[in-house]
This record gives C-alpha cells, sequence and structure tokens, in this order.
C-alpha cells in the first residue's frame, strides 16, 4: 500500500512537471471594424496581450496577392495583428481563434492557428495575414477573438 502511494505521488510529480510554467487565456467579442484597435489587456506571468485588431493589407504584392491575382474583384487582403510583450527568455506559443461574424453570430471566416510570442519582446506584434472574400468583410458584425497562450 506504502509503495502503491509513492508510485502515485511520483507520477502526480511528474505530470506536474509536464505542464507550462504559467499559461492564460482571453475569449472576448467586439463590434467588427476594419483597422480598429481593441483591446484584450491580459497579463499571465511574463507575456501580455495587449489588443488585436483586423486591418486591409495596405502593403504591394504579397503572396496571397499573387496567387489569387491582384485585380480580384471578389476578395480581399486582411491582416490580424496581436500586440504583445514577453519579458521571459523563453519563447511563448498562443494558439489564436479569431473569427469575424455575421449579425446571428455565425462565423464568417478568420484564423485558427498557433504564433510565436518572442523571447525578451516589448509592444512586439505579431501579424496573420489572410485572403478573404469582400462581401464576408461587409457583412461582419462582430469580431471574436480567443487566445490561450502558453511557455514553448
Amino acid at each position: 500500500m506504502r509503495k502503491l502511494a509513492l508510485a502515485i505521488a511520483l507520477v502526480l510529480v511528474v505530470l506536474g512537471m509536464a505542464r507550462p510554467v504559467a499559461a492564460g487565456e482571453v475569449e472576448k467579442t467586439f463590434p467588427f471594424e476594419l483597422d480598429t484597435w481593441y483591446d484584450l489587456g491580459v497579463t499571465d506571468g511574463p507575456v501580455t496581450l495587449h489588443r488585436v485588431r483586423v486591418k486591409h493589407d495596405t502593403r504591394g504584392l504579397t503572396k496571397s496577392k499573387l496567387f489569387r491575382g491582384p485585380d480580384s474583384p471578389y476578395s480581399d487582403t486582411v491582416v490580424i495583428e496581436l500586440e504583445y510583450t514577453n519579458t521571459s527568455d523563453k519563447d511563448w506559443e498562443a494558439a489564436c481563434l479569431i473569427h469575424w461574424l455575421d449579425a446571428k453570430g455565425n462565423v464568417i471566416d478568420g484564423y485558427d492557428d498557433d504564433e510565436g510570442l518572442g523571447e525578451d519582446e516589448k509592444k512586439e506584434t505579431a501579424t496573420m495575414t489572410i485572403a478573404t472574400l469582400k462581401y464576408g468583410l461587409e457583412m461582419a458584425k462582430k469580431l471574436y477573438v480567443k487566445v490561450a497562450f502558453h511557455e514553448d
């Protein structure tokens, strides 16, 4: 019985060591407006997620524009920006789920992937570029943001 208790305690210690040192999450919904920053204001451990926005891509020729053609009348390129600070000496990772929704709350389009939050960065911006339909941007009423972050 004593050996079983010791074995269970050892397993719990090992499992506890496998978890990230700290982890945080933010989940918010905002009115959708392109080129507008929305405050997230969440801190966990050495990482702070300051704010997020979806903006028009004003850069010239990009990979997205190259593959779909620069004169596509139905699509547009947007950039999702996540502003963060990471005072740690280790990289962190953010699982980003960022969607624009119609008036009924249905997902139109968005981004669902991981982004690196580099070590020792102050007010840095992670950028995600995607092609989307112009019509979807016109119909968007809400911006849903869920970001879970942890040490990489």
